[in-house]
C-alpha cells in the first residue's frame, strides 16, 4: 500500500497499532466499535453506512485502506472489495457487477477482488471518482478517466494487461493510437486519430447530433462503455445515461447489442429525422443510400485511423 496516496493510518509495523496491542489481530471490531468507526470516517456517509453491515470476520474491508497489520498472506484477494461493492444492501451501485460480460483481468470468468486492484490499487472511498486518487498511478497523473483507460488499451499491455483484439482488426487493439492519433505534432495527431477521439469530424450530411454533441466533441470512453460489467459485448453501456451530452430521449433509453448490430448505441448521439425506429425507442441512424444498417460494418475503432475518412 502506498501511504502517499491517501490519509488513512497505515498499519505496517507493530508500533502503528496501539503500540503493538492490536498488531496481527484479525478482528478489527474487537477494539473498534461501530460508533468510533463512524466518527473517524465521517467524510464519507456511504462508507459509514457499510460498517454496520459487516462483521468481525471482514477484516479485508479495513486492510484495503489501512495496510496489512502484520497479517501474513495479505494479497489482492484479501481486500474483499466485492464484500461491499457487489452487495446491493451496502452499495447502491452493486448492479455494476451483475452483467454477463465482465472486465475480467485475470481470466477467471468473473469480477473478483484481484480484478479490482489492477485499476483501483487505492481509493479514498468517498463515493466520488477522482483520477488522481482512485486509480493505479502511471508515470504521470491522469487528466481524465479516458487517459487512464488508454494506459492498458494501448497495445503494449500496460500494467501487465493485454486487452483482447477486436474482431475487426487486431491492430485496433491499440486504442491509444486510434483515439489520440500518431505523429510529432498536435495537428498531425488530430488528423490521424479517429473522430470519436481527438480528431475533429467534418460534420454529418446524413444525420444530426443529439443534445450537445458536435463534430469537434472528444467522446469519453465511458460515454459508450460500462467499465465493470454489462450484458452487452465489449462492455458497451446498457443505458443512455452514459451519453451525458445527449438529449432527454437518449438519456432515458436502454441499449442492447444484438449480434453485431450496435445501432441502439449509435442512436444515443446520432439521429436521422424520419429514420426507422430502433428497438430502444430512438430513431435509427441511416445513410441516404443503400449502406448496411449495421453501423459497425464500416465504423469501428481505427476504421479511419491514419486516413482522411471520418470512419471512426
Amino acid at each position: 500500500m502506498d501511504a502517499s496516496k491517501g490519509n488513512a493510518p497505515q498499519l505496517i509495523k507493530p508500533s502503528d497499532h496501539g503500540g503493538g496491542f492490536g498488531w496481527e489481530n484479525e478482528k478489527c471490531y474487537l477494539c473498534h466499535t461501530v460508533a468510533e468507526l463512524e466518527d473517524a470516517h465521517d467524510f464519507s456517509p456511504n462508507l459509514i453506512d457499510s460498517f454496520g453491515k459487516l462483521d468481525s470476520a471482514d477484516t479485508g474491508a479495513c486492510l484495503y485502506c489501512h495496510g496489512t497489520n502484520g497479517l501474513s498472506g495479505i494479497t489482492a484477494e484479501s481486500y474483499q472489495c466485492t464484500k461491499c461493492h457487489a452487495d446491493s444492501n451496502i452499495v447502491r451501485s452493486a448492479d455494476m457487477f451483475k452483467g454477463h460480460n465482465t472486465h475480467d483481468m485475470n481470466g477467471d470468468g468473473e469480477m473478483t477482488n484481484a480484478d479490482c486492484v489492477v485499476c483501483h490499487s487505492f481509493s479514498d472511498m468517498n463515493g466520488e471518482i477522482d483520477v488522481s486518487v482512485d486509480f493505479t498511478k502511471g508515470s504521470t497523473a491522469y487528466t481524465d478517466v479516458s487517459s487512464f483507460c488508454l494506459n492498458c488499451h494501448d497495445g503494449n499491455g500496460a500494467f501487465g494487461i493485454m486487452p483482447p483484439a477486436l474482431k475487426f482488426d487486431a491492430d485496433t487493439t491499440n486504442l491509444y493510437s486510434t483515439y489520440m492519433g500518431v505523429g510529432e505534432t498536435e495537428s498531425v495527431q488530430r488528423q490521424t486519430a479517429d473522430i470519436h477521439g481527438v480528431k475533429n469530424g467534418n460534420g454529418q450530411s446524413f444525420a444530426d447530433f443529439r443534445g450537445l454533441y458536435a463534430s469537434n466533441t472528444t467522446v469519453s470512453c465511458l460515454s459508450c462503455h460500462k467499465v465493470h460489467t454489462s450484458d452487452n459485448k465489449y462492455l458497451i453501456t446498457d443505458s443512455g445515461e452514459s451519453a451525458d451530452l445527449a438529449d432527454a430521449a437518449a438519456l432515458g433509453a436502454s441499449v442492447s447489442v444484438k449480434d453485431d448490430d450496435f445501432s441502439e448505441l449509435c442512436a444515443l448521439c446520432h439521429v436521422t429525422v424520419g429514420g426507422s425506429p430502433t428497438d430502444n425507442g430512438l430513431t435509427g441512424v441511416v445513410h441516404s443510400s443503400t449502406y448496411s444498417s449495421k453501423c459497425t460494418d464500416c465504423h469501428y475503432h481505427g476504421a479511419g485511423y491514419g486516413a482522411t475518412e471520418d470512419l471512426f
